[in-house]
């Protein structure tokens, strides 16, 4: 594992979609990453759940890893907040959290 530079931190809240109508009708939000929460009778709840977006880069790579449930635990939360992803920005930033990607993409989180 060589030395890893974290390039980007972005935070995606979740969002919630209620409509009407039939299952076409949903298909867009479906290829945007939503997902069926609840369905009666043509209503419909779509959820689309956060997302932590970080981009490492070392010497041979960079690429864009979902965190989020990395962070969850390493801060034994059962929410991710934009608080908290400010709380994981500044312990990258101070040394006190240490992520390493190897050649492969593969990456370690402490």
């Amino acid at each position: 594992m060589g030395n890893t530079t974290v390039t980007a931190v972005n935070y995606e809240e979740s969002h919630t979609v209620q409509m009407q109508g039939k299952r076409r009708d949903i298909e867009k939000y479906l290829k945007k990453g939503y997902h069926v929460k609840e369905e009666r009778n043509g209503y419909w709840v779509l959820v689309k759940d956060s997302r932590v977006k970080v981009t490492l880069t070392n010497s041979t790579i960079t690429r864009t890893f979902n965190m989020k449930e990395d962070i969850r635990e390493h801060y034994n939360r059962t929410r991710v907040t934009a608080a908290l992803i400010k709380t994981f920005s500044k312990d990258i930033n101070s040394g006190k959290i240490v992520i390493c990607m190897d050649s492969d993409g593969m990456y370690t989180f402490n």
